[in-house]
């Protein structure tokens, strides 16, 4: 039997309906459109916890930390990205709603 390939909206959906899963969209460029996907395929609400987009530098130094190679779109910033946005989500979800929740950190770019 062949793999079955799944179009954008049907993956989302799939995702949505996957009830452990849960968390955040904190992006990098297009992310918007990745997260907008989610949204759109319907039963959001049970995975996306927040949407993050950070288009200002100032901003995104602000909330990550300035970057030492000067670039917004590089594997150190995910990296710092992922970082911050993984301890705000076990910071503020946490009790018997989340306790069979797994979290999905989606960085996009």
């Amino acid at each position: 039997m062949g793999r079955e390939i799944l179009e954008t909206k049907r993956k989302a959906l799939k995702l949505n309906l996957d009830g452990p899963v849960y968390g955040t969209f904190a992006e990098i460029g297009a992310g918007q459109e990745v997260a907008r996907n989610f949204f759109t395929a319907g039963a959001a609400s049970g995975t996306v916890a927040k949407t993050m987009s950070a288009y200002d530098m100032a901003f995104s130094n602000a909330i990550y930390g300035v970057e030492e190679s000067g670039r917004y779109v590089s594997r150190s910033r995910v990296k710092q990205m992922l970082s911050h946005e993984y301890d705000l989500l076990t910071e503020r979800l946490h009790g018997e709603k989340y306790n069979d929740k797994t979290f999905l950190l989606l960085p996009t770019r």
